[in-house]
């Protein structure tokens, strides 16, 4: 009773036949990647759209994100509803990527060697070899985007599967007899638990369904999950007004119990000349956003006479009216493309991608100027708990920078009424690393032995204070509990708060 997901590289005949085998042979029932696109057609979601916007966009907004989950959501409801008695045979080209996290799956890749895909991709086009291949190759390349952002996953990684097919090296009988022998293992029978995670991932598909057709509740940026029949939705502080009509939309959907709808508590507002989202930097904010339950949104600052027009625009979505963009119909999510934009944004769009694909966007802009032009791009949106100041002013050399970079901070703060912080602050202010765990450490052991040697030590002690001692040094006695005392608090009080940062309460 196994769901065996196979994919290999275009063209995807292989992979086809191979599962259209395996369901003669078994009886289970079997869906391809070409009937999935069909049926998407049918329901007005523009596929095809949607895989040109991901590879030729240099920058990928919010609204491109929201065409991704609708369209995961869509493949999910799908194939779960062809699932029969636990058993589904699939063949795609990223069919192993799908339902994440759902363990008991037996995923497949196929290894094809290149001549062979050249061979029957140049009969079944017409082709001459060599463009065939030119073809395959610039393929590859596009299904490797695909992966990339709709997946957030590689496709040669071969930690995804669970069964990888060498073609090179296996007829085809021979690898037909292999899955269907693997598939009949008990490892591929879908437990209890994998089952729930299955229909929890279900119903949050339908979900994301259900609001996307809603007329009140299209084009809303938002997380959904599902776990035991309860769909909670989170939605930012921006779409605040839209929550009764989230909650009023899931009351008629199907198969929730109740649902719970809550806001982003507060915004991050992180500024900087040149994001890039590999750095460690970026992953501390995303882990303060995380505890915090907070969005993050990045303002890339320029200086005026450096910026180009394009730059200046806003790469947040305008929001989506009732029934869809703009006022046009309804898309079944997708959207057409907007203008191509070929100009250098520093890394904002890559970066707000990683957001957008984390749920903790909350859109990003860039600016050219300093203070004042921020404050002017924020006043509407006002809702920080927290602005975090990355590298700035890089052109001012580094001693600029800093004051410059300073200066900015002590704007923000006045005008904003927000705590600002650089960059390097963050994790000794609001996170817990080796340095503060060696700092916890060294703390709790002066404090014990504060502790200890009053305990062991009270009669000298209490003599000091009130005693023979404290009448012949009274003013010795009176500086040293000056002392001591603030000392005392401030270890105390430094030991309770990385106790409080270690477990996630600032």
């Amino acid at each position: 009773m196994p769901i065996v997901l196979i994919t290999s590289p275009p063209p995807h005949s292989m992979g086809r036949v191979l599962a259209q085998d395996l369901a003669e042979k078994t009886g289970w029932p079997q869906y391809s990647r070409e009937q999935l696109v069909e049926e998407a057609h049918a329901q007005g979601i523009k596929l095809s759209r949607l895989e040109t916007s991901i590879i030729k966009s240099p920058i990928i907004s919010e609204q491109l994100a929201r065409e991704k989950e609708l369209y995961l959501s869509f493949v999910t409801d799908l194939l779960c509803g062809k699932i029969e008695n636990k058993n589904l045979i699939y063949s795609g080209r990223s069919g192993h990527l799908l339902f994440p996290g759902v363990g008991n799956i037996l995923r497949v890749g196929l290894g094809v060697p290149m001549e062979l895909r050249v061979n029957n991709a140049s009969k079944k086009m017409g082709l001459p070899f060599e463009k065939t291949r030119d073809y395959l190759k610039y393929l590859d390349e596009d299904i490797e985007k695909w992966n990339h952002y709709v997946h957030r996953e590689q496709k040669n990684d071969r930690l995804n599967y669970a069964l990888f097919l060498n073609l090179e090296n296996l007829s085809f009988d021979s690898a037909a007899v292999l899955l269907q022998k693997t598939a009949e293992l008990t490892d591929f029978r879908l437990s209890d638990k994998n089952l729930s995670l299955l229909e929890d991932l279900h119903l949050a598909a339908r979900a994301r369904l259900h609001l996307a057709r809603n007329k009140e509740t299209t084009g809303l940026n938002l997380g959904i999950r599902a776990r035991d029949e309860v769909v909670t939705v989170t939605y930012m502080p921006r779409q605040k007004s839209a929550a009764t009509s989230i909650s009023q939309a899931l009351n008629s959907l199907e198969g929730c119990r109740e649902n719970l709808c809550t806001m982003a508590e507060t915004n991050i507002l992180y500024i900087q000349e040149q994001f890039n989202p590999k750095t460690d930097d970026l992953g501390q904010v995303t882990q303060l956003a995380k505890r915090w339950g907070a969005a993050v949104e990045l303002i890339r600052l320029v200086s005026k006479k450096g910026a180009a027009e394009p730059l200046l625009d806003d790469i947040r979505p305008e929001p989506l009216s009732a029934n869809g963009r703009n006022g046009s119909s309804y898309t079944g999510g997708v959207e057409d493309d907007g203008p191509e934009i070929n100009t250098d944004d520093g890394g904002l769009g890559e970066t707000l991608e990683e957001l957008v694909a984390m749920g903790r966007s909350a859109g990003g802009s860039t600016v050219a100027g300093a203070g004042r032009e921020i404050i002017n791009a924020v006043k509407e949106n006002n809702n920080y708990s927290l602005v975090i100041l990355g590298n700035l002013f890089l052109s001012k050399g580094p001693q600029a920078s800093t004051r410059l970079t300073r200066e900015l901070g002590l704007t923000l703060h006045d005008k904003l009424r927000t705590p600002v912080i650089d960059i390097k602050e963050l994790k000794s202010e609001f996170l817990f690393g080796k340095a503060q765990a060696f700092q916890l450490i060294m703390f709790t052991l002066i404090l014990f032995c504060i502790y200890g040697l009053v305990f062991n030590f009270q009669r000298p002690i209490l003599n000091v204070i009130g005693g023979d001692l404290h009448e012949k040094w009274k003013w010795v006695a009176a500086i040293g509990i000056t002392v001591f005392v603030p000392f005392v608090a401030y270890v105390y009080g430094t030991v309770s708060g990385l106790i409080l940062k270690l477990i996630d309460i600032d």
